[in-house]
């Protein structure tokens, strides 16, 4: 049995469902949160540093590049040395992991939402769907509120918890730290706020790149645990092919729901294609999303810990 353990490859594996566990069943409060001080310190480093209109295109990508390596660098440099140094190098992997590996908050306040939804309390539901989405949610529909939930819902799935997994098998706990970072430091510098157009461009030429492999796996396996045949139709129906289109497609066509359409960010209206199917949502396809994406959930870390086991007796 100690020698089951000391295996690095199956301690990998032992952070690793550590962390899904944690994630299912225990909620780290936000106010503790390491990510929490991040997401500050992001959005603190954006204000300072974006430089104003009056500079052109390039200044802003320049600024943009050396704001994330400034910031990012020396973090993610001392947690390696302190991982590799580290006697037990595992102890801190697994906190690692379980503090990248936050999906959880984004099903609770979920099913916030969906309380609200079911209880007809349209405010309260707005609130609860703007803690999740970057758009803005104060004049949504209830159609709209629950549009903007599922697609949320769906998306981070697939770039977090999808993400966080693929890139912790294939490069480590330092990678998936990376990874997060990147993503969070993508979101935080939302491209659709008028000053970030072209500061977070760099951060997110890169972040788009990264999360195409687990978007795909994570797409593949709601496929097999939803309808495929539906899903891809929809995807085939699309009337635009890029990224963003094409999976909320795979969900709507899935759910037989319309998503995408109109949306408002920063007091501007873009109006992105519907896709999906022909259905307007209603709160039972809340809860049949709720359920695909758990079991997409359970599919990702059973398929990731085979791989782990394989590559382990390899």
């Amino acid at each position: 049995m100690t020698e089951v353990i000391s295996d690095p490859q199956n301690q990998s594996l032992l952070v690793l469902w550590l962390a899904i566990a944690v994630d299912a069943l225990w909620r780290w409060p936000q106010s503790t949160h390491p990510l929490t001080l991040m997401r500050y310190l992001v959005q603190q480093m954006g204000r300072k540093v974006v430089p104003s209109r009056e500079y052109g295109p390039s200044q802003h990508y320049i600024s943009g590049s050396l704001a994330a390596l400034v910031l990012l660098t020396p973090l993610v440099i001392c947690i390696a040395i302190l991982v590799y140094m580290a006697q037990y190098p595992i102890f801190f992997e697994a906190i690692i992991l379980v503090a990248l590996l936050d999906f959880g908050y984004q099903r609770k306040q979920y099913k916030k939402v969906l309380a609200s939804v079911g209880r007809n309390k349209k405010s309260l539901a707005r609130e609860m769907v703007q803690t999740i989405t970057a758009r803005q949610c104060d004049s949504l529909t209830d159609i709209g509120i629950a549009k903007a939930a599922i697609e949320s819902l769906w998306l981070k799935f697939l770039y977090l918890y999808c993400g966080v997994i693929f890139y912790f098998i294939v490069a480590g706990p330092i990678g998936a730290l990376v990874y997060r970072l990147l993503l969070l430091t993508s979101w935080q510098w939302h491209y659709r706020t008028p000053s970030m157009v072209y500061f977070a461009l760099p951060v997110r030429k890169i972040v788009a790149l990264l999360v195409l492999p687990p978007a795909i796996i994570g797409g593949f396996v709601t496929l097999m645990v939803s309808s495929p045949v539906k899903g891809v139709r929809a995807m085939k129906r699309s009337p635009v092919k890029d990224k963003t289109s094409m999976l909320l497609a795979l969900l709507g066509g899935a759910l037989d729901i319309k998503l995408g359409g109109p949306a408002i960010y920063a007091n501007k209206k873009y109006r992105f294609p519907r896709v999906g199917g022909a259905n307007d949502v209603r709160y039972s396809h809340m809860l049949a999303a709720k359920s695909i994406v758990t079991h997409a959930m359970i599919a990702i870390a059973a398929i990731a810990s085979l791989l782990m086991i394989i590559v382990a007796r390899v």
